[in-house]
């Protein structure tokens, strides 16, 4: 049988326990203080912002279009490779951050000449910031009384004689309410002239928005279903194991996440609900990890007479330790593939947090999970792990001595 660990290895595991210790709370420090200290990068997601799916005849790069919509002024811009079934045509996906079609001068303009034009039939201009680009135009109840063109080809022409692209316009409300809904050639068509020179053909395919508001919901609703993940997970350790063993696969699971958060935010990485998604995945893979651990910890706990604590487990550690590095390995290989093929994608995402998140969990394992277990048991268990094996024993011996 191919082994990559052969058996019978005696690596002292927890004689190195107090250092490792130290360098993994020194770990988890420091990645607080650059996750709250400098901070991350949110992604459209969780910040709000434009998603504008575009689409090219000819055949361009990713770093043609990257280098195309540097210094554009929309705020910071995202691009990925878009694939359609069947389609011969080039896509990508381009987020970018919330930008504003009208500024504060735009507007009152904009305002003045509805103003001048219908006067006292005239209500007021609706713009919301968080949406940028939708504009409502109100009457009173009277202008359609006094025969007063509010058609939406009028109201167009006005705004478009502002210097304004008009996507659509539609009127919204009662059938009493005289309310129009226009939306504006915003983001989208800055995109496009940008990238024209590429290719002349381009064009928007589907433009939408997420406001601040709900990526503000977003992003508290994925830290909600990573905490509550941790929480079913402690759950289920303390009603599989016992309290020794919870703390450690907890502990071990905030280790992994907070440390994998830091790096993505280091190397650049831009936080998604994919994101989310690969913490999650993350989490479930490194708790599996620890439960095979502890699993051969208390089977070795239970069989094993006249040794101590730390050679058990250094001992329940060597005997798993192949199987823990071959299935690391063969998931490491999942994670480069997924990286190497899925370029300028979500998987390329996805693979990257699950590769750095098997390193971290391999490590966190071996010596955050069973090193947190042995002071644990040493603190207030018994300290010879034959004690337990007596403790169930003598129900059994005091019926037998009644008897």
């Amino acid at each position: 049988m191919f082994r990559i660990i052969k058996e019978g290895t005696r690596f002292d595991f927890m004689g190195q326990a107090g250092l490792f210790g130290k360098v993994s709370i020194g770990l988890v420090l420091a990645s607080l203080v650059y996750i709250f200290g400098v901070g991350l990068t949110f992604g459209l997601d969780f910040s709000g912002g434009h998603e504008v799916l575009l689409e090219f005849d000819k055949p361009v790069s990713v770093r043609e279009v990257r280098e195309k919509l540097q210094g554009l002024p929309v705020g910071d811009t995202s691009v990925q490779s878009f694939e359609i079934p069947d389609s011969s045509k080039t896509h990508y996906l381009v987020r970018v951050q919330r930008a504003e079609t009208l500024d504060e001068a735009q507007l009152a303009s904009v305002e003045g000449a509805f103003k001048t034009k219908y006067g006292e039939h005239w209500k007021g201009l609706g713009y919301n910031k968080e949406i940028g680009n939708v504009l409502d135009v109100e009457f009173t109840s009277t202008a359609t009384k006094a025969g007063v063109d509010t058609s939406t080809v009028t109201i167009v022409g006005m705004i478009e004689a502002q210097g304004f692209g008009v996507r659509n316009a539609k009127q919204i409300g009662r059938a009493d309410q005289t309310l129009f809904s226009i939306m504006l050639r915003g983001v989208d068509t800055k995109l496009v002239e940008a990238l024209t020179p590429l290719d002349p053909s381009v064009h928007a395919v589907r433009v939408e928005f997420v406001g601040p508001t709900v990526g503000k919901q977003l992003r508290d609703d994925g830290i909600l279903a990573v905490l509550y993940a941790l929480l079913c997970i402690l759950i289920y350790i303390a009603l599989r194991f016992d309290f020794f063993f919870g703390p450690g696969a907890v502990s071990c699971l905030f280790h992994d996440a907070i440390i994998t958060v830091a790096i993505l935010g280091l190397i650049g990485h831009e936080f998604s609900l994919a994101t989310i998604a690969g913490l999650l995945t993350l989490v479930g893979y490194s708790i599996n990890d620890t439960i095979v651990v502890f699993d051969r910890i208390r089977e070795t706990v239970s069989r094993v007479q006249g040794q101590g604590l730390a050679e058990i487990l250094n001992r329940a550690v060597n005997e798993t330790l192949g199987r823990t590095v071959m299935t690391s390995l063969t998931t490491l290989v999942a994670c480069v593939c997924l990286m190497v093929f899925g370029r300028s994608t979500v998987l390329f995402d996805f693979g990257l947090i699950m590769g750095i998140g098997v390193v971290v969990g391999t490590y966190s394992s071996i010596y955050v999970a069973s090193p947190m277990f042995m002071i644990l048991r040493e603190r207030f268990g018994p300290r010879d792990p034959r004690a337990v094996a007596k403790a169930k024993s003598a129900p059994s011996a005091t019926a037998k001595s009644g008897a």
